[in-house]
């Protein structure tokens, strides 16, 4: 390999080791169709976070969102156990019908250590009104739980109001399915508006993108993710190493922006 391509791979994973990466993107379970990785378990997650030099993060389940949502929570929630992982827990508005029992339910699955919480109102077919999911969206703003939605799920008014309506909860987008950059005409006037409104960045493409978001809104908006292992986290990892912008900044998004997020939760 020619020493020039070898001396920036060692800067590069020597300052992707020094930021410090948490992941709030992680991902366990089988996928609903296949893909282009091996190994779904709890130990294939700290395996690669071992590879990639990302020191922790948040684990979601794919069996919450496709197969059964109370059932792929209870295994990320077993799976975390005594790891230093979070857990992501999908949420649908029927566990809050009795409003005291779920926000019991959300309590116990914080002291286990959930520290997000995921909706996909058109894959599961629920309103995000206050008629359909007011209770839920109340209890999870009252928790200071993080909301991560798709955008090809939410709609953008939709998190536009929620939003402004819960300005506690703390909504982060991520690009599943399509990049963020499509979308930058109705992403930048949200961030300028809401500081409670953040980008995930495993889909965050484009030139000098993150460097533009930093310079208009601040670095705080913006926090790292890699969807892994269906995507490979270096892509994002490297928009962050490499940016032109303030090492403050960077170790904002690669890890301080997340742990502010998930210390601040508590229970109900």
């Amino acid at each position: 390999m020619d020493d020039k391509v070898e001396r920036l791979m060692e800067t590069y994973q020597r300052e992707r080791q020094a930021l410090g990466f948490l992941d709030c993107n992680l991902w366990m379970g089988r996928p609903p169709v296949p893909e282009f990785a091996t190994g779904f378990g709890m130990a294939s997650v700290q395996e690669r976070l071992a590879r990639y030099q990302i020191r922790g993060g948040v684990v979601s389940h794919f069996g919450a969102v496709y197969y059964g949502q109370m059932w792929g929570n209870e295994q990320v929630l077993r799976a975390v156990e005594g790891t230093g992982l979070w857990a992501g827990v999908v949420l649908v508005p029927e566990t809050f019908r009795n409003e005291a029992e779920g926000r019991a339910a959300l309590s116990e699955a914080i002291r286990r250590g959930a520290r997000v919480a995921r909706i996909y109102p058109v894959m599961h077919r629920f309103a995000l009104r206050e008629w359909c999911s007011g209770a839920l969206l109340q209890a999870v703003a009252d928790c200071h739980l993080p909301l991560m939605v798709r955008h090809t799920e939410v709609a953008w008014e939709e998190m536009r109001s929620l939003c402004e309506t819960y300005p506690d909860l703390t909504v982060i987008v991520e690009a599943v399915d399509q990049k963020i950059l499509y979308h930058n005409r109705r992403t930048y006037p949200l961030m300028e508006r809401y500081p409670n409104f953040r980008l995930e960045l495993h889909n965050f493409v484009g030139y000098l993108a993150l460097e533009d978001v930093v310079a208009k809104f601040g670095a705080r908006h913006l926090i790292y993710g890699s969807y892994m292992p269906l995507f490979d986290p270096n892509a994002g990892m490297m928009q962050v190493t490499d940016a032109r912008i303030s090492k403050e900044d960077k170790a904002l998004i690669a890890h301080g922006n997340l742990l502010e997020l998930v210390e601040g939760v508590q229970s109900l």
